[in-house]
């Protein structure tokens, strides 16, 4: 029986795999730190109260002392507790594995996601999609898979009070994950931070990318050129944005599919580095805040925000998956995704571009 490529899994995987020894439990748990600190505090308070009242100066000192002791045990328990309250994260592993491209592969960077999670959250679920092997992906499994992530965040948040964070770790195709953010949006109560997977060989094999929300633009990393198609629909408009310094073999195919689909309006970035991406939050991000504001701010022809848009997308997910929600959180319909296909060297729309 093959698996219905619309129904996602969730799984709820629990916390970290390697639980602290009780030695660092004892000094890190901040309720012992307090309680400890209020036996002594209440007992030397108590003794230096006496020997006031009792005109007795003897050792009067060392009580008063020792309650201050108690005291700062007191505060370094709380600052511990409050700290813990902080660092307390779920993790979602969310995985659309597309078989077309290898099952082995998509199966290692999901266990390497699961492995990250368990060690850096206090509880993990994860979620997956399988994709077909043929296209178009049906982007109603995508959205389900958007839905039973959410689902899952409330899971969690139910399973760990206090969680400061949601972490998000994907792994899946480009468009899918631009549908995927397009479909979880940007505005939750709660911060959602999105990871990417390291490129370079290092331990954490993840690290916290960009965030949904919006941030302030500290840096603009990105190269913009504004083209008009010949013979496109002035009301459509689309991005291309090359992270992977692919230069003309990366733009002259979209530029054919650009013809091909009809989008008279075309936005292209490129890096004005080259090498692979720093990998840090600020790199991610000021990418994410220069597009978003590039296709706000950039001056198009009046009607050319109007129509259906697209996005040609390279790089890491997590910029998909935060441009989706940004970007296309409102009208998620009116968005189209391209993904290229190696056998016919030319984009696909995902969803499937309407007549």
């Amino acid at each position: 029986m093959t698996e219905n490529p619309n129904a996602p899994t969730m799984t709820v995987i629990g916390g970290p795999s390697a639980t602290p020894s009780k030695a660092r439990r004892v000094i890190t748990d901040g309720a012992t730190w307090s309680g400890l600190g209020g036996v002594v505090a209440g007992g030397f308070g108590i003794e230096a109260v006496k020997s006031v009242m009792t005109h007795s100066s003897t050792g009067r000192w060392w009580f008063v002392l020792g309650c201050l002791a108690g005291l700062t045990s007191m505060v370094v328990g709380a600052r511990l507790r409050v700290r813990a309250s902080a660092e307390t994260q779920i993790g979602l592993v969310v995985t659309a594995s597309d078989t077309g491209r290898g099952t082995p592969r998509a199966e290692l960077l999901e266990s390497r996601a699961v492995e990250y999670s368990q060690q850096t959250c206090a509880v993990t679920v994860q979620t997956h999609l399988t994709l077909p092997e043929t296209h178009p992906w049906p982007k109603e499994g995508v959205e389900a898979l958007a839905d039973e992530t959410i689902a899952a965040a409330g899971i969690a948040e139910r399973l760990v009070s206090g969680a400061a964070r949601i972490n998000v770790i994907p792994t899946m195709p480009l468009p899918a994950g631009f549908r995927f953010g397009a479909r979880i949006g940007h505005t939750h109560p709660r911060e959602i931070t999105v990871h990417a997977v390291r490129q370079r060989d290092g331990s954490p094999s993840h690290f916290p990318a960009t965030s949904l929300r919006e941030s302030p633009l500290t840096a603009e990393l990105l190269t913009m050129d504004v083209e008009a198609i010949e013979g496109g629909d002035p009301t459509r408009a689309a991005l291309a944005i090359d992270l992977q310094n692919l230069r003309a073999d990366f733009v002259q195919p979209v530029r054919a599919a650009c013809r091909a689909h009809g989008i008279g309006n075309l936005l292209i970035f490129g890096r004005k580095t080259a090498g692979l991406l720093d990998e840090n939050a600020e790199t991610y991000t000021a990418i994410v805040e220069q597009v978003c504001r590039a296709w706000r701010e950039t001056p198009l022809p009046e009607t050319a925000r109007t129509g259906r848009h697209g996005a040609f997308l390279t790089g890491p997910v997590a910029i998909s998956i935060a441009l989706g929600a940004r970007l296309a959180h409102i009208q998620p319909d009116r968005w189209t995704a391209f993904t290229f296909d190696n056998a016919s060297n030319t984009y696909e729309p995902f969803p499937t571009d309407p007549a």
